[in-house]
């Protein structure tokens, strides 16, 4: 996969593979280009050279709306446009643009009852359900993140892109996110490709880690792999990933 932008090279020769029902870590530092391969899976960006497969089909260039309908979401990452709108109202909107369709202020929610019924299971898959009717804008950070993940939820999705889920959480907090993250996503049995600068979280939640650098892959293993790998070592300062 190639990608760049006014001649800053942001993806060179990158090539990745997701396994069904794994948990694919994308790490490295800001400017690695974790963000432009995302885009480019979820449509947002055509790369220049290269394609994106999914299940066998070639979707490269793709409309995200389109891709968002064969079984790839991607979180909203913060929720701060939603914050004027109810928990469950932000949930039902991110299902009706799943479906192509709109929210009309003004109207009962129960005009989208469908949408509704699917936004109420995807808050009590996140514990979220008792939070149906409060503000968006009263819920505390870890909460935020678990609404973030309904959000994405809501679409069904068979491939799940988070994009640094635990950011702004405390360590204690990271670590329950971790295991709400991993025990959820096993559960519903969907794929996850991840961002995270957290390396305790990283290497506790991955199956496998590929490390970009300057737009290239570094290096791919398994957590235990990557944290013995010397390259990835004396790229990131201090032995981090």
């Amino acid at each position: 996969m190639y990608k760049s932008f006014q001649g800053f090279m942001a993806l060179a020769s990158v090539s990745l593979s997701v396994a069904q029902g794994s948990f694919h870590a994308l790490v490295g530092p800001n400017g690695a280009g974790k963000t432009t391969l995302f885009n480019v899976v979820t449509g947002r960006v055509s790369p220049d050279r290269g394609q994106v497969r999914f299940h066998g089909r070639d979707i490269t260039g793709w409309p995200t709306p389109r891709v968002a309908r064969l079984g790839i979401a991607i979180s909203f990452q913060r929720a701060q446009p939603f914050v004027s709108m109810t928990v469950l109202e932000a949930v039902t909107l991110a299902r009706l643009g799943y479906e192509g369709k709109t929210l009309v202020w003004g109207r009962s929610l129960a005009r989208h009852r469908e949408a509704v019924e699917r936004a109420e299971a995807a808050l009590a898959k996140v514990g979220l359900e008792g939070y149906a009717t409060s503000p968006v804008a009263q819920l505390p950070l870890g909460d935020l993140k678990r609404l973030d993940v309904a959000m994405a939820l809501v679409a069904e999705p068979k491939l799940l892109l988070l994009d640094e889920p635990l950011a702004g959480l405390s360590r204690a907090e990271r670590r329950k996110m971790v295991t709400f993250i991993g025990n959820l996503l096993r559960q519903e049995g969907i794929t996850l490709l991840f961002t995270e600068h957290d390396t305790e979280a990283v290497l506790a939640l991955a199956d496998r880690i590929t490390v970009l650098h300057q737009g290239r892959v570094l290096a791919e293993g398994s957590p235990e792999e990557i944290r013995q790998n010397l390259e990835v070592r004396q790229a990131f300062l201090g032995g981090n990933i």
